[in-house]
């Protein structure tokens, strides 16, 4: 939602704690009483019967026709305030606790009339949504009449529109009984987590370069259930083994009984590829009102300079190949070992029942950008596990001499590494062997498969 927007016509479902200038308790106050006491047809009718009342003081005469219509429009407001209750009702609302960016959520909301008095016109809203989550449609589910004790289970679509982790404020059940010109209602307020993953098309295959290591780090690494060793050979009995590793077919086909006749199998331990993930989230601190312009016509002159909005639009890109990349080295048994630094550090190992790949996609879904140089924060943390890790993925956003510096490093220490940089621009070309460009237009069209 843009600020044009929020300015033109904010929606009542919206938390208002949101809204960029109604911050005081005034304004608080006129903003609830205006989108929920009043309906669209109340605010027009109100308006009609000013109009009408300012033009009787003006020609004021009791002969006239208008001051009877004057006296009806009144009677219609009276009665309307008369009917000004509070709504009987318990509405709850379920939903699930994840889902990917652009889908709809279908949450579930139960509404229960609590008097023995049948409600009329009742309607379903959301209520303290964030700017991201809008509810489909935006006026609200209509009911209808619902008797005494009566509930009624409606679907209530949420539109996610972009990631993160939100609070969702639960959901407001209203009516304009009996002539549609001011609302009764009463809000719900359950609070529900929800989390947003990232939107990605998984990769049909990654290719992965190798370190001049390879190192075990698996059985042990991993969660024992389900894993097996492989098998090596037979050899002769030794003090220590384990019992269970006696191949007794082997050990009859020996000559005698003794101990030292018995014959074990050997094992070989698994070996894993340990992988580090590393997300680049630099985004620039928007320049002061006063600069802004100058460097808006700085940036049409000079071609590849980088504004907050391309950038920040960048970020979404690379969050959403980092869950792509993520997603396949998963699929594939790999040990994935995720950094990624924005106001907090995160790093997060996964693999091998570890952890499960909705935890890097809740990671990911609550990346926020850096101002400053994120891979500052990454690097003493990151070499911490280089003698653990075979290859490194770096997804930056931009390819400048401190990324430079940073991918030689690794480098240096003998691992693989691959550079993925989220362009802004359609015109950058890699460099080296081991950097590839995705281009906006690429990843917009979804042509990436393979990387």
């Amino acid at each position: 939602m843009t600020l044009r927007e929020i300015m033109v016509g904010y929606p009542a479902s919206k938390d208002i704690d949101l809204h960029p200038y109604y911050q005081g308790p005034a304004g608080k106050w006129v903003w609830r009483f205006y989108h929920f006491r009043f309906t669209r047809a109340g605010r027009w009718f109100l308006g009609l019967t000013a109009s009408l009342f300012f033009i009787i003081s003006i020609f004021w005469n009791l002969d006239t026709q208008t001051v009877a219509l004057a006296l009806y429009l009144a009677g219609l407001w009276v009665v309307s305030l008369l009917a000004f209750l509070p709504v009987p009702i318990r509405a709850t609302m379920r939903h699930a606790e994840r889902i990917t960016a652009g889908e709809t959520l279908q949450a579930e909301v139960t509404v229960e009339n609590t008097s023995r008095w049948p409600l009329a016109d009742l309607t379903v809203q959301g209520w303290g949504l964030p700017l991201r989550v809008d509810a489909e449609p935006e006026d609200g589910i209509s009911l209808g009449l619902l008797r005494g004790y009566e509930s009624q289970t409606i679907a209530f679509p949420l539109i996610c529109r972009g990631r993160g982790a939100y609070i969702l404020g639960g959901c407001r059940v209203l009516t304009d009984f009996p002539f549609g010109l001011l609302q009764a209602y009463r809000i719900q307020r359950t609070p529900t987590r929800l989390i947003v993953h990232p939107a990605f098309r998984p990769l049909t295959r990654f290719n992965l370069p190798s370190g001049r290591r390879f190192q075990p780090g698996g059985i042990a690494m991993a969660s024992q259930v389900g894993d097996s060793f492989e098998y090596l050979g037979n050899r002769e009995w030794r003090d220590g083994d384990n019992p269970r590793d006696i191949d007794w077919r082997a050990t009859a086909r020996l000559s005698g009984a003794t101990s030292a006749s018995l014959v074990v199998r050997e094992w070989r331990e698994e070996y894993f590829l340990r992988v580090g993930v590393v997300l680049d989230t630099h985004v620039p601190v928007r320049p002061p009102t006063s600069k802004r312009m100058f460097l808006r016509e700085l940036s049409e002159r000079l071609p590849g300079h980088s504004s907050p909005e391309k950038r920040q639009a960048a970020l979404e890109r690379a969050v959403s190949v980092c869950a792509a990349v993520s997603d396949s080295l998963a699929r594939q048994d790999y040990i994935v070992d995720l950094f990624a630094a924005g106001p907090n550090l995160y790093h997060l190992m996964s693999g091998r029942s570890l952890a499960y790949r909705e935890q890097i996609l809740d990671i990911l879904a609550c990346v926020e950008g850096s101002p400053e140089e994120p891979l500052s924060r990454i690097a003493p943390r990151l070499h911490q596990e280089l003698d653990r890790l075979t290859t490194v993925i770096c997804i930056v956003l931009d390819w400048d001499e401190p990324r430079r510096q940073f991918v030689d490093e690794l480098r240096q220490h003998g691992v693989g590494v691959k550079v993925l940089w989220i362009s802004e621009n359609e015109e950058a070309q890699p460099d080296e062997a081991d950097l590839q460009v995705l281009t906006p237009q690429m990843l917009e069209k979804g042509s990436v498969d393979v990387l």
